[in-house]
């Protein structure tokens, strides 16, 4: 099982979007331009030591495969933007990869099969990936004054051809990802492609007259590819959580169309089935407002924490589950808050809590157990487990001082975050060393702390009331768990006896 990130080639300059969008225009616009759409939305995103970098620069992609191999990412899926009579939109970073041989950067494709119009166009969304209409104010309209401003059409077996010409010479390079031989192609949108059954096996054909297998194909946003005659499927994430389980448009306060919880997607992602050999699908955040204003979906209160909880999750998932490949969203998704790559507020947190759980994930692996003696085999599990659960006590600890630190450093507290949400009182779930020093500040500050709720009844909550989960609870505004490495169980208790708000500790500091 390999772990591929989505690449998006958008960070640089072509005529088109000079002549779309005005004179310079790259993502980064829209990520420098991002607004607040409520109190605590955060937004705008800006790069570790703002590299607005330029994708076009040979040192960017060096200073990408670098981080990529040191935080053992495998390989990078660019975007594929390609129309009917070979009309190409930002191929020149693939093209360049292909010239720069000396850069170490396993590559594959999803093509991006969706029209590019602007948000008035006639095109539904479904069919059409438009952007905010505050890029269209003072652009001249284009001629046939559709909005369309790339259609997406398939056309017939000779542009078929022409466009598996074009791709044979990135799948002859050595760093193509390749599945048994094949190398791999992902239709992103494969129900917009009413042809794609034969246009596969005409592609098969021609890959095997090009000395290959075939090609892997894999299909995205679907719940099965076998009537397209695709090879593989991948779940896309968090694309494919938020539709099927959380369809509706939020009636939320954030004026956004939906406002979620990043470490509820996370766990909806987890539970729900997926079919066998499917390559699974993570997410490092999401928030397209940027994009999209105020008709955009954001995910609230991402967290390394949370990310590599939810990786380890999904890496162990995905080897249970015999999954070729997991897709991540994304290495540099900026304008969708989807992004591996280091940012000023957790710096290369993301990539450290990847790198951390795919550790966890080998180590841990019960398949490379010796199985000669059963007995020690079972001791030797049940010891790594113990370790495990010791590290993660540690490495929570590690995450949220860092996080406390660093908001004190700013001359600001937890309470900020209470008293923005509307909370008057609470309870602390935890009274170890997390625990009491949230008590003391909260305290301190004239805060209402209630009462703590701890496992060991004989631990003294110096002079606050202390609970377990087996008596009646006061009422409280929220719950606050300080057992990050426990948090889904603890909080599943919780639900179980009061309807109350639950958040875990670090939701104090990332808000």
């Amino acid at each position: 099982m390999r772990v591929i990130a989505m690449y998006l080639p958008q960070f640089h300059r072509v005529k088109e979007n000079d002549e779309w969008w005005g004179e310079g225009f790259t993502e980064w616009i829209a990520v420098k331009s991002a607004e607040k759409m409520f109190d605590e939305h955060e937004q705008p995103r800006v790069p570790l030591n703002e590299y607005y970098y330029d994708l076009l620069d040979k040192k960017t992609m060096h200073w990408q495969s670098q981080l990529m191999k040191k935080y053992k990412i495998d390989g990078m899926c660019f975007y594929h933007y390609y129309f009917k009579d070979g009309r190409k939109i930002l191929e020149q970073p693939a093209e360049n990869l292909l010239d720069w041989k000396d850069i170490d950067m396993p590559f594959c494709f999803s093509w991006a099969n969706e029209s590019w119009v602007r948000s008035w166009s006639k095109i539904s969304t479904g069919d059409g990936n438009s952007w905010s209409e505050k890029y269209e104010k003072n652009l001249p309209n284009l001629n046939d004054n559709d909005g369309v401003l790339l259609k997406q059409e398939y056309g017939d077996e000779r542009d078929w051809d022409d466009h598996y010409n074009y791709l044979a010479k990135f799948f002859h390079d050595k760093r193509y990802i390749k599945y048994n031989e094949m190398p791999v192609f992902m239709f992103h949108r494969p129900d917009n492609i009413p042809c794609l059954r034969q246009m596969v096996e005409r592609w098969d054909d021609l890959a095997r007259k090009d000395g290959f297998p075939g090609l892997y194909t894999i299909g995205s946003m679907v719940q099965d590819v076998s009537e397209y005659g695709l090879k593989g499927l991948n779940i896309h994430e968090p694309a494919d959580t938020i539709i099927r389980l959380f369809p509706e448009k939020y009636n939320n306060k954030d004026n956004v169309m939906k406002s979620l919880d990043y470490q509820e997607v996370w766990g909806k992602l987890i539970q729900k089935d997926v079919p066998v050999n499917a390559s699974l699908g993570g997410f490092v955040g999401y928030d397209d407002t940027p994009r999209r204003g105020h008709g955009g979906s954001v995910i609230r209160y991402r967290s390394p924490y949370v990310f590599y909880e939810g990786i380890k999750k999904l890496l162990l998932k995905a080897e249970k589950n015999d999954s070729p490949f997991v897709f991540i969203n994304a290495w540099n998704e900026w304008g969708e808050g989807m992004y591996l790559e280091p940012d000023e507020k957790f710096g290369y947190g993301f990539l450290e809590a990847f790198l951390q759980a795919k550790k966890d994930v080998e180590r841990l692996n019960v398949n490379d157990l010796d199985v000669r003696d059963v007995t020690n085999n079972a001791f030797l599990f049940e010891e790594n487990l113990s370790l495990r659960h010791s590290l993660d006590r540690y490495r929570s600890y590690w995450r949220v001082l860092d996080l406390w630190v660093g908001m004190l450093e700013k001359s600001d507290t937890p309470l900020t975050y209470l008293k923005k949400a509307g909370y008057d009182s609470v309870a602390v779930y935890g009274y170890g060393m997390l625990g009491k020093h949230l008590v003391f500040q909260l305290q301190k500050k004239g805060f209402d702390v209630k009462y703590v709720i701890d496992r060991q009844i004989e631990r003294k909550a110096d002079g606050i009331p202390l609970y377990t989960l087996q008596e009646n609870l006061p009422k409280v505004d929220v719950v606050i768990v300080t057992v990050l490495y426990d948090y889904d169980n603890i909080a599943s208790e919780i639900k179980k006896i009061s309807d109350v708000d639950i958040i875990p500790i670090d939701r104090l500091f990332i808000f």
